[in-house]
């Protein structure tokens, strides 16, 4: 057994808001023993930490720390803000210090669940400066707190990952990408079709009718990968296939189209962690 290591463990939650502005709002100034976090969902603001003006642009996430004075100011804009406010001791906190980040659009879904779980488990009034405590719902949502938490926990742990370059590649489950219509997934399934084949992206842009550009950048931003590589690497699980059908290696790298056995060797200890036999012995 395997003990599960706490990168971030949140102990409490304080408030959730989502406040549509008005123009020339500007809050009193607060602070508190516990972090708080504001996102920029429409128009830009500006947030003051101890005197300082820092502008917060849609999209954007700004990490406010414990006992830091603040507060908003809209300006000419009339922007929405999504606040949570929470405790949490752990030490990998520290690294949001006087951070601000761009949220990436594959994660803001954890911002709507936070959101969306908090009306159905407690009673969010209009927003309300002088709350001090969340009340449960008559009938709160079955689980709604730990779906909050572990939301938050989940986008927390993401923006760290982000932050270091150590985003995590897209799994593809073949039961979503069958049925799916995303361009993300479409394009999963093309390249799964010509696993016996040479790519070239060229063909990909004509078949889909859009350009180099946009298509690499696109499916980067949704799958954190880049198309050769998720190419390579669904290469590589045809191949493990092959293996257990007990074609030898030079085959496999010929029917693949592998520019020669190397190569196959290269890239199949590169995705899967071990050498073509290694792997072959693994499975005896």
């Amino acid at each position: 057994m395997h003990r599960i290591a706490n990168l971030l463990n949140i102990q409490k939650i304080v408030t959730i808001h989502y406040q549509e502005l008005s123009r020339n709002y500007a809050s009193r100034e607060e602070s508190h023993d516990f972090w708080e976090i504001i996102y920029a969902d429409k128009e830009n603001l500006s947030i003051v930490l101890d005197e300082e003006r820092v502008p917060l642009s849609q999209g954007e996430m700004i990490f406010i720390k414990p006992n830091q004075k603040h507060f908003v100011e809209s300006g000419k804009k009339e922007p929405n803000i999504f606040i949570v406010s929470f405790e949490c001791r752990s030490e990998s906190m520290g690294f949001f210090c006087d951070k601000k980040f761009p949220v990436p659009e594959n994660y803001r879904y954890l911002l709507q669940n936070i959101m969306s779980e908090a009306t159905e488990t407690f009673v969010i009034p209009d927003f309300d400066p002088d709350l001090k405590k969340l009340e449960l719902r008559e009938n709160p949502n079955l689980g709604g707190e730990q779906v909050i938490k572990n939301s938050l926990e989940l986008l927390l742990v993401y923006l760290l990952r982000s932050a270091s370059g150590q985003n995590s590649p897209q799994e593809f489950f073949i039961s979503k990408i069958s049925s799916s219509s995303d361009l993300q997934d479409e394009i999963v399934r093309i390249l799964s079709s010509r696993l016996y084949d040479r790519f070239e992206l060229d063909d990909l842009c004509s078949q889909l009718h859009y350009g180099k550009t946009y298509l690499c950048t696109f499916f980067r931003e949704k799958t954190g990968m880049s198309i050769y590589r998720t190419y390579l690497r669904l290469k590589t699980d045809e191949s493990k296939k092959l293996i257990r059908l007990k074609y030898s290696f030079s085959e496999i790298a010929e029917k693949l189209c592998f520019d020669s056995l190397s190569h196959f060797n290269y890239v199949f200890k590169k995705y899967v962690g071990m050498t073509p036999g290694e792997y072959k012995e693994s499975i005896k």
